[in-house]
């Protein structure tokens, strides 16, 4: 019996297979991304990609609603439409997940499982191959085939933004700089983490402290108001340095000589790589902490309790990112206190001790 014949398939049959396995498997629906950033996506040629496009629709995989480009997925393919839900999320990096912190990384994992067992849609995607016009071309393409209802955008920049501001999604930011009144921040809240340090250190009677942010090119406007109110409310004094220049041992050392020579008893680092490059400088004046300075780093990591002598610090849970993003998702503000009740949690006291006595 004579062997069936093998028929090779063409290039466009090929990339139909394709974007239908992803049409199926990704979950898209709506209107599909333009032929040329299909080309762009799949190396092929625009003329491919409409051959493709026309075995689609063919195939009822992909319908037209008559117009340029008014091309939808069809309803009922299988994995067109999400489980019944309220929410669509669609995460865009121009960074990869690997990184971020690992609160942050495990805290969006766990945000797509949170979202999904509530029967809401949850995509994360990697965009840190491409930059400029590439990356807003591709965060477009992403929102398109998704129709998200929120977006997320891991470390933006205004192209990565650009790509998705043109449509009507709410939209957040972790990581970001961009000034927006359409975008709500995310992430870190110096304002809550410094109110759960300062209450710490005025009960062993610290009275001034001292903050040093170095190398920060946009100013953290609102962290620096409510830090302000924190030193207010308190009674105390908090003198913070807000500049753009490189954090070097050099220049962190110049600010703590000033800081100190004011009276300071209390330091209070940004972030822990923020307190690396003081050790030297504590260790070439003969000063240690804390016997001559308390030392806190508002975001730590483990090795914070293990450095010796321990650090005192909050540290980032994984926590934080879901319920934050899900307050916003599901009612569209940022209600600061999740930030105070999910840190004073997590609030480890180092070694932190009161101001030395002078003379």
């Amino acid at each position: 019996m004579p062997n069936a014949k093998f028929e090779k398939k063409a290039v466009f049959e090929l990339l139909a297979d394709g974007i239908e396995a992803q049409i199926r498997q990704e979950g898209w629906k709506g209107l599909l991304p333009s032929g040329r950033d299909l080309a762009n996506q799949h190396k092929v040629s625009l003329p491919t990609v409409q051959k493709a496009i026309a075995l689609l629709i063919e195939r009822k995989v992909l319908v037209s609603r008559g117009g340029k480009r008014r091309l939808e997925v069809a309803a009922g393919v299988s994995g067109s439409h999400r489980a019944a839900g309220n929410h669509e999320v669609l995460v865009l990096s121009s960074r990869p997940l690997s990184g971020f912190d690992a609160s942050i990384s495990l805290g969006l994992q766990q945000l797509g499982e949170h979202l999904k067992l509530k029967g809401d849609g949850f995509r994360f995607v990697d965009l840190s191959r491409l930059q400029g016009t590439e990356l807003r071309k591709a965060a477009h393409a992403e929102v398109v085939k998704s129709k998200p209802s929120h977006c997320i955008l891991m470390a933006p920049d205004t192209y990565l933004f650009a790509g998705v501001s043109r449509h009507r999604v709410k939209i957040a930011s972790m990581y970001g700089n961009l000034r927006s009144k359409r975008i709500t921040r995310l992430g870190i809240q110096y304002g809550a983490l410094v109110d759960v340090a300062v209450k710490h250190l005025i009960s062993l009677g610290h009275r001034r402290f001292f903050i040093p942010f170095l190398g920060r090119k946009v100013k953290l406007t609102k962290s620096l108001a409510n830090i302000a109110r924190v030193a207010k409310e308190r009674g105390v004094v908090i003198d913070v340095r807000f500049t753009s220049r490189e954090l070097t041992t050099e220049s962190m050392g110049a600010l703590l000589d000033s800081a100190l020579a004011k009276g300071a008893t209390a330091v209070l680092f940004p972030q822990w790589t923020d307190f690396m490059p003081a050790i030297s400088y504590f260790a070439r004046r003969d000063m240690e902490f804390p016997r001559d300075v308390s030392v806190v780093s508002l975001i730590g990591t483990m090795h914070s309790s293990q450095f010796s002598p321990p650090i005192a610090c909050c540290l980032s849970l994984p926590e934080c990112v879901v319920k934050q993003a899900d307050l916003w998702i599901r009612s569209d503000v940022l209600d600061l206190a999740i930030f105070d009740a999910v840190f004073a949690g997590t609030w480890q006291s180092g070694a932190s001790t009161g101001p030395t006595p002078k003379g």
